[in-house]
């Protein structure tokens, strides 16, 4: 019965159309109509003033458009809701991923009002008929239609703008990955424009739906990007939108084509804007850009950077899409949305906020060692590394060794243990010894994966030179080459048991050997300590090229097991070395010989805590059943003052 039903609403929704398209054939034969030229689509625009729904809110509607007829598409989704639009309407998948009309097939989902939801029906009617778009302020360029989640940059805007106001004679140009996208775009440029005081206004001479020219020279244009869309046309700033979802068959033979056109010119610019949409050529140009191989400026906007969007905001999103490994997938910037983050948002917060820039420095003792390049060794510009020998100073060096073939890295991550900030110590509320008043902090990092094992060997007895043999600890990882590394520096008569971690390489060993062995079990007991450590505010990592990005993309993957869900997590795996440091006495030990050398208002505000203290049972991995240190959290404080 309902199906019949749906049939007679299509049978009179198709009568009233072809009367409609009927006086629309008088209404509009002085014009020169062509639904395949994007540059015909928009026949009158009004400014407006309202409010519409979107994803994140009611948002402002600034402009009315009337197009030109297109054939009409019925979509029936299977909650219910309808639509009725053009074949090049933008709608959105599951994941938030565009996806035009006339790609549609039933069953696929589609984003709506009460979450997703299958196509049940879609058909092109053939008949045409005017339509309408609004253009809104959305960052998101993303409003409801019928409860359907259908499309609509500011901030890319604004830049092209000001570069059109205040130059001679240059040329710009947006790609997007569909037409309406480019429109879109171009459209927000001419409300910008529009919205300048006189003085700043330009003389348009040219100014089409497409494309417009100023009088003092410059001109933009916008494009849907093809393999060619670049060639024959100078460009000097290129923006292209939504890269990383432009069809994988021609994307590299695009941007091929087309940067060579904008780098051949000294003042050029470009700017790429995408949200992920797995490994492709956005992820390599964004992964090269994070590590420095290429001069892109990498920027990441998270998920709580956006206003409005708290923690109580995910967890109510996190409710609706049913897990937060969904959550992760919609708005965690993950390129490949398979797996869980091992970090929470707030703890990728207070590291992002802590990144710095680390810079290179010369050390004499590895300066004159013969084939040794110690170029790609970093360290925190706030480290004084002339006075690290000095008493009270203890370091840990965790090590990640590759076969040095251009595949893998080769890591030393470089941690100071250090006393946490007296306003932190002050606010823990839970403690066992003078151990959970102490954390680890990073001071520097070798990242390198051309070093041979021999080279490595000198780097490491020159750093331990520098720090001293009686004040490093070394962590190494013992699955590839570990033992035999070990046993290189061992041959060194200075060398002693004692400066290893030693941990146990099976779950049912029961003696202690050097290093840490990972298998499938104790992999993943390092990475939840690890976890833990980190919110708890024990282990502190500030490196902004190489361990941030690594941290931010490390998580659970289809396996069931932890790695990078984007290129190399060899920095991360470092840092999943140290909670076999904390798993034993040797953190302990360490902490003691540093506390030893406090001043006296560090030890005495110690003191007074374990004094007034109740210590907890320990848990079987030796931490106490604490939870949170504080109620909200352990804050990191002072950061420069740890170093």
């Amino acid at each position: 019965m309902e199906k019949h039903k749906s049939k007679i609403k299509r049978l009179l929704k198709k009568t009233i159309l072809k009367l409609i398209s009927l006086i629309e054939t008088y209404e509009f034969s002085h014009l020169d109509l062509d639904q395949d030229d994007p540059d015909k689509k928009i026949i009158a625009e009004y400014d407006i003033s309202t409010k519409v729904l979107s994803d994140s809110g009611y948002v402002k509607a600034f402009k009315y458009l009337e197009t030109q007829p297109y054939d009409v598409w019925f979509i029936e989704l299977e909650n219910g809701d309808h639509l009725d639009c053009a074949d090049i309407h933008i709608l959105f998948d599951e994941n938030n991923n565009e996806i035009l009309v006339k790609e549609l097939n039933p069953g696929d989902l589609l984003m709506t009002r009460t979450g997703p939801s299958r196509v049940k029906y879609i058909e092109n009617t053939g008949i045409p008929v005017s339509m309408v778009d609004l253009s809104i302020d959305h960052p998101d360029h993303r409003y409801y239609t019928n409860n359907i989640l259908s499309h609509n940059s500011i901030t890319s805007s604004i830049i092209l703008v000001w570069y059109l106001l205040f130059n001679h004679d240059k040329n710009a140009m947006i790609l997007a990955n569909v037409g309406d996208t480019a429109e879109e775009l171009m459209d927000k440029i001419k409300a910008i424009i529009k919205g300048l005081p006189f003085f700043l206004k330009p003389g348009m001479i040219v100014n089409n739906v497409m494309s417009m020219r100023f009088d003092n020279g410059c001109r933009i244009l916008a494009k849907t990007t093809t393999k060619t869309s670049g060639i024959g046309f100078t460009i000097h700033f290129l923006y292209m939108d939504e890269f990383a979802h432009i069809n994988t068959n021609f994307i590299e033979a695009f941007f091929r084509s087309t940067y060579p056109t904008v780098s051949s010119s000294k003042v050029s610019r470009i700017i790429i804007t995408s949200t992920p949409n797995g490994m492709n050529k956005f992820y390599e140009i964004y992964q090269g850009a994070l590590t420095g191989e290429n001069s892109f400026n990498p920027i990441r906007v998270d998920w709580w950077q956006v206003p409005g969007r708290d923690e109580a905001w995910k967890q109510l999103e996190i409710g609706n899409l049913g897990s937060e490994e969904l959550f992760n997938q919609e708005y965690g910037n993950q390129f490949l949305s398979s797996s869980s983050l091992l970090l929470g948002s707030n703890e990728l917060k207070k590291i992002k906020s802590n990144e710095v820039e680390y810079e290179w420095r010369e050390i004499d003792c590895l300066h004159y060692e013969e084939s040794l390049n110690y170029e790609k060794l970093l360290w925190h510009p706030k480290f004084n590394l002339d006075n690290a020998n000095s008493p009270g100073k203890k370091f840990v060096f965790s090590v990640d060794i590759s076969a040095g073939i251009k595949g893998d890295f080769t890591v030393v991550n470089i941690f100071k243990v250090t006393p946490l900030p007296k306003k932190v110590i002050e606010a823990i509320e839970e403690f066992e010894d003078e151990s959970d008043f102490f954390g680890l902090v990073q001071v520097g990092v070798f990242r390198d994966n051309e070093i041979k094992l021999e080279e490595l060997v000198k780097l490491l007895r020159g750093l331990v030179k520098v720090v001293s043999i009686d004040r490093t600890k070394l962590a190494i990882e013992m699955n590839f080459k570990g033992e035999l590394l070990y046993e290189k520096l061992m041959t060194d008569d200075d060398y002693y048991d004692e400066m290893f971690l030693f941990t146990k390489h099976s779950e049912s060993a029961r003696i202690l050997k050097p290093g840490i062995k990972y298998n499938e079990k104790n992999k993943m007991k390092y990475c939840e300590l690890l976890r833990s450590l980190i919110r708890e505010g024990k282990i502190l990592v500030n490196d902004k090229k190489w361990t941030i990005p690594e941290l931010f993309t490390f998580g659970l993957n289809n396996r069931g097991t932890y790695s990078s869900q984007t290129g190399h997590d060899d920095v991360a795996m470092t840092l999943v070395n140290l909670p076999g440091l904390f798993d034993g006495y040797d953190f302990n030990q360490m902490v003691g010989d540093v506390f030893d050398e406090l001043d006296n208002e560090y030890k005495q505000l110690i003191t007074a805590k374990l004094e007034a203290g109740i210590a907890t049972e320990n848990d079987e991995y030796g931490y106490g059943n604490k939870g949170p240190l504080t109620k909200d959290g352990r804050s990191y404080g002072d950061f420069n003052k740890l170093l």
